[in-house]
């Protein structure tokens, strides 16, 4: 009967220790998820603080393209369009004289 009760201490004793064992690896791997969050955390901060002065950035360029765009794209299509008007007709006046 004592080897027996000796067995069940024995076995306790290891449940404990392999319990605190676990208990300091998930304590250890808990503070080190919290450091990591944290600096996660300042960097999406400094990341969203960035991308504000990259969105205010890039309105002003749109705002800018969009004033500056339309004359341009008519002038251009106008151009583009006389352009192809002359070369037409002197592929038509070509082929009349051959």
């Amino acid at each position: 009967m004592k080897s027996c009760e000796l067995a069940i201490v024995i076995a306790l004793i290891l449940i404990a220790i392999s319990v605190t064992v676990g208990t300091v690896f998930l304590i250890i791997a808990l503070v080190k998820v919290r450091k990591a969050a944290g600096e996660l955390e300042k960097a999406l901060h400094k990341l969203n603080s960035e991308l504000d002065i990259v969105s205010k950035v890039s309105s002003k360029v749109i705002s800018l393209t969009e004033k500056i765009s339309s004359p341009v794209v008519s002038a251009v299509s106008l151009i583009f369009y006389a352009l192809s008007s002359v070369n037409k007709r002197k592929k038509q006046t070509g082929e009349e004289n051959e």
